[in-house]
């Protein structure tokens, strides 16, 4: 991937820079979105623009309000306390599935 799309960067190259970048792409991995079809001139010319602007700080989301959200399902003292099947956990690799809200192994 290429750098990020940050004010620091997007405004020292400025906004015709940034048109033709998002219109026709770059070998780095940036999708050509205004000859693809994706975008039109106007869009290309609104994408630049928006990426320019310094985005707002994130509302905290601190260690009190996660606690506060925890829906303990099963309580530690119910939980195992040992292995209870024969999977070789060295051998198993994880993933979360997050669109489908799933956990896959």
């Amino acid at each position: 991937t290429g750098k990020p799309l940050t004010p620091d960067i997007t405004l020292v190259k400025g906004t015709e820079y940034l048109k033709v970048f998002i219109k026709y792409g770059s070998p780095a991995g940036m999708p050509n979105w205004g000859t693809s079809g994706e975008l039109n001139d106007a869009q290309d010319d609104l994408m630049a623009r928006y990426v320019q602007q310094t985005p707002p700080q994130p509302p905290e989301w601190g260690m009190p309000d996660m606690k506060a959200s925890w829906k303990v399902i099963i309580p530690p003292e119910d939980r195992p306390k040992k292995k209870e099947n024969a999977y070789n956990l060295d051998n198993i690799f994880s993933t979360t599935l997050r669109d489908a809200g799933e956990v896959a192994l």
